[in-house]
């Protein structure tokens, strides 16, 4: 299969689908996407972030190796929004490595005081969860935070306030 022939193909699940299980687990597939969704041209990167975050979802071991490459990611200009999505989206299924942990938080908990995207805020509300059980003293912070983003979008997205509720109650029983 021509990977990049078959990402443009077509956008759609069934084609994401079907890349994803050409890739299966194998790395040297998985390669040539991360080579495709890092170094492609607008375009190429929105498609194939979505079969990037699809295949570590299923093979978390995959992306282990990307993880600098994801952050470098966020930190281009005008980056596509699907491309911050699928990263965050990736993150919260993923043991993010500890030498790491703080610039993901960072970039996860500017995205709850940023005006992003509704998945981005909700996945972000996980992954800073998620890294607040290795660092707990950062536990009020995220709470003070997403308590200000459920304030500030009480009337408006389903999704960030259920995942804040949630995020909360976990913060609370800790």
């Amino acid at each position: 299969m021509n990977l990049y022939q078959e990402i443009l193909r077509a956008h759609s699940k069934a084609n994401v689908r079907k890349i994803i299980d050409y890739i299966g687990s194998d790395e040297d597939r998985f390669a040539e996407l991360m080579q495709i969704f890092l170094k492609g041209d607008y375009r190429t990167t929105q498609r194939s972030s979505w079969i990037v975050s699809e295949c570590a979802e299923r093979y978390s071991f995959l992306i282990k190796p990307y993880f600098r490459n994801l952050i470098d990611k966020l930190n281009e200009p005008e980056i596509h929004g699907a491309v911050r999505r699928n990263i965050v989206r990736i993150w919260q299924f993923v043991e993010i490595p500890e030498e790491l942990m703080g610039e993901v938080y960072d970039i996860c908990f500017r995205y709850l005081t940023d005006n992003e995207a509704i998945a981005v805020v909700a996945f972000s509300m996980t992954v800073c969860l998620n890294i607040t059980q290795h660092f707990p003293e950062l536990k009020t912070e995220l709470q003070v935070i997403i308590e200000d983003v459920l304030l500030k979008n009480q009337n408006s997205s389903a999704a960030i306030n259920s995942r804040g509720k949630k995020v909360l109650s976990e913060l609370k029983k800790n």
